[in-house]
């Protein structure tokens, strides 16, 4: 133990040399509702903080146990994955639930996401705000430095219900902040999902039968078949037939079109890491997500098929995730053409659910293997695959065109219920391509923001839907154009609640490519 100890210690020590003033300043914004604004400021050291939250038992170095948990979830907060990947390498694996107190809850992250929208002509709204509408006088508004402080001296002079409407208003400009604040003023706990409602009924997948998860407060939904059949047939539909080896006869690589250029294949296809999350720490709230293992299966014998090397991980931690994943990034990726990355679990806006219960962040995930982050791969294309919810509301439908099924979610998200304060920020989509580091994704999710995803016995309509069109229409169209047809699949699928209710599924493509990315069938057998 006094190894494991002193091995945390050291873990400290590395964080400590890596930080730089903004990500303490963050920190201890993040850790105020346990430790008192005075406090925080008399310790302007990393290390005596450290020894804070220690002392007040935020996060446990010592020999009977090691418990990292608040800085993991804050600096996968922050984007600083590297002191994640670092504080990782103690405790790997637990799936032990820390004590809901000890991490970031809902209002602390939508106060920070309010800072990290604040520029400088923000900043001055505000103070001209504190100045003009909450009486601050002259003299404190000139120890005003950064946007952290504003906030500091708001939460010190008004109530929440004060405090977040004149949020609202001096940043009403902003669409995405402005409904985030909006959803917290009235109570509704997803921070993101503007205008959601709270109490849904689980959804029917359309031809598919499941036992409800049922919950006191309401039970999950998620993904819906097409109107062609969504369980994979190995038999590409469309007349094409597969040869002996596994190749698709008719097509050819020379005859693509090149209007945009297409990406590299590589050497190799590449690596396909799959996170199949089917049993959770808490079932009471995150059910178990039946029918998730056949999803699994199809990926990895379709990917197989086109000749990635698949590794697929059953029922991991959120530790783990990052773990794997920062494994993956330090992997010489130069002879392959792709990556691929699946995720199958319980989700919610920007987040996926560990099997431990905790939430990790999509973007921890992905910036990995940014350009800048995994040279290797830089110019290749990167798909994420993400089988999840986004939310916890249901689409609704302009009209109907299938009978109704009977499916569950892959939402965490119960009223009340802790796990419901593990939220992230907004997307925000007019972001993307803005860095060439960003460039080369393509993020393929089985909903939109803030809606649910569905599933039954037989897997979901998304992964279903997706096999089956990569596996029918490859290497004959790229593989966007592929994300559209599956689109156009799963959305004539139409679910039904509990309670009649007629919903409605649309996957949404992310897409960051800069060139056509085409799957093509190895000539080996599978």
């Amino acid at each position: 133990m006094e190894g494991t100890m002193c091995s945390c210690r050291q873990l400290l020590l590395e964080v400590y040399d890596k930080m730089n003033c903004d990500d303490f300043r963050i920190l201890t914004f993040l850790a105020k509702d346990r430790v008192n604004r005075k406090r925080r400021k008399e310790n302007e050291n990393i290390l005596d903080f450290f020894d804070l939250l220690e002392r007040k038992a935020i996060i446990k170095c010592g020999p009977e146990e090691i418990d990292l948990w608040f800085l993991k979830q804050a600096f996968l907060l922050i984007g600083r994955n590297d002191l994640v990947s670092t504080l990782v390498r103690v405790g790997r694996g637990s799936c032990k639930q820390p004590e809901e107190g000890l991490f970031v809850n809902i209002r602390r992250k939508l106060l920070y996401q309010v800072g990290e929208e604040t520029g400088q002509e923000e900043l001055q709204n505000l103070k001209a705000y504190l100045s003009s509408k909450v009486g601050v006088g002259k003299r404190t508004l000139d120890l005003i430095q950064d946007v952290w402080d504003c906030l500091d001296v708001l939460e010190e002079r008004l109530s929440d219900s004060e405090m977040f409407p004149l949020l609202k208003t001096v940043y009403a400009g902003d669409k995405n902040l402005s409904g985030l604040l909006d959803d917290f003023i009235k109570g509704i706990a997803i921070v993101g999902a503007t205008g959601g409602q709270t109490d849904k009924a689980p959804v029917q997948e359309v031809g598919e039968h499941v036992q409800a998860q049922t919950h006191a407060l309401g039970t999950q939904v998620e993904d819906r078949t097409g109107s062609e059949e969504a369980t994979f047939d190995p038999t590409p539909s469309g007349g094409s037939t597969m040869t002996a080896d596994g190749a698709l006869s008719g097509f050819s690589a020379t005859t693509l079109p090149s209007r945009l250029g297409a990406y590299d294949k590589g050497k190799n296809a590449g690596i396909c890491i799959i996170f199949n999350n089917e049993i959770f720490a808490n079932t009471n709230t995150h059910p178990t997500r039946n029918g998730t293992n056949k999803d699994r299966d199809l990926l990895e014998y379709s990917f197989k098929l086109f000749g990635f090397d698949v590794r697929v991980y059953n029922n991991t931690t959120c530790q783990e995730i990052s773990y794997i994943l920062g494994e993956i990034q330090q992997i010489d990726h130069k002879d392959n053409g792709a990556l691929v990355v699946c995720t199958l679990s319980h989700g919610n806006l920007n987040v996926v659910s560990g099997a431990c219960g905790q939430d990790l962040l999509i973007n921890s995930m992905t910036s990995l293997f940014r350009a800048d982050n995994c040279p290797s791969l830089a110019g290749k294309p990167k798909f994420f695959i993400f089988q999840a919810c986004q939310g916890k509301d249901t689409q609704d439908v302009w009209h109907q065109t299938n009978a109704p099924v009977m499916a569950e979610s892959d939402t965490n998200l119960f009223p009340n219920s802790p796990m419901a304060e593990v939220m992230t920020e907004v997307p925000h989509l007019h972001q993307l391509n803005l860095a060439p580091a960003e460039a080369d994704f393509l993020i393929a999710h089985s909903t939109m923001p803030g809606y649910v995803s569905f599933r039954n016995d037989k897997g979901s309509f998304f992964v279903q839907s997706l096999v089956k069109h990569l596996k029918a229409h490859s290497p004959r169209e790229d593989v966007i154009s592929i994300l559209v047809e599956v689109n156009r699949d799963v959305s004539q699928t139409i679910g039904q609640t509990s309670g009649g209710q007629i919903a409605a599924q649309i996957p949404e493509p992310k897409v960051r490519l800069t060139k056509k990315f085409y799957l093509f069938p190895v000539e080996t057998e599978v």
